[in-house]
């Protein structure tokens, strides 16, 4: 077993040489679930989880947004050198986007109409490779144990939740300073 902190996250790694059984497990941050994930026993379950089509897995949510948030976070940063601070909104618009994206729409923004424009879309990139980062392992209906990326339904589960949080905060924010004011 290994444990390692990264961008605040605690990861827990455990390495076994163990018969693959009909069942898997996260490998996500200590604080997912220990429950096995159920392993995919027909075909027809495969198409559904490609296409996206399956159930999301909101057992995946809270490690999905502690890795997302800490994406944007970084690319955010980047932004300050150049004195571009994007506002609530302009996030927001970014994680619309990447949720359009999730359901087969296009990114609404030309490439780079401005620096800005151009810096929103560049957080919306980083956000839409992100599904690509984010394994699972699930067994297949051939035995074998396999890799894959975060299935569609629950990443874009994972960005509703992550828009709902920043309106959520906000709007708290605001409440909290039209009390003291």
């Amino acid at each position: 077993m290994c444990q390692e902190k990264f961008g605040g996250v605690d990861f827990v790694l455990t390495f076994s040489m163990r018969a693959p059984r009909r069942e898997t497990q996260s490998i996500y941050p200590a604080e997912a679930p220990a429950a096995p994930l159920p392993a995919i026993r027909t075909e027809s379950e495969l198409k559904k989880l490609i296409a996206g089509k399956g159930k999301a897995d909101t057992r995946q949510t809270a490690s999905v947004l502690a890795k997302i948030s800490v994406v944007m976070a970084d690319y955010l940063e980047g932004g300050k050198p150049i004195g571009i601070v994007l506002n609530p909104i302009e996030i927001l618009s970014a994680i619309g986007a990447a949720i359009k994206e999730a359901e087969g729409q296009p990114s609404p923004w030309p490439d780079g109409a401005d620096a800005r424009t151009f810096f929103i879309h560049g957080l919306y990139d980083e956000i839409i490779q992100q599904p690509s980062n984010i394994f699972e392992t699930r067994i297949f209906p051939d035995g074998s144990e396999r890799y894959i990326p975060i299935d569609k339904a629950t990443w874009k589960a994972c960005l509703q939740r992550l828009h709902e949080q920043i309106i959520a905060s906000g709007t708290k924010l605001a409440q909290g300073k039209k009390r003291r004011g």
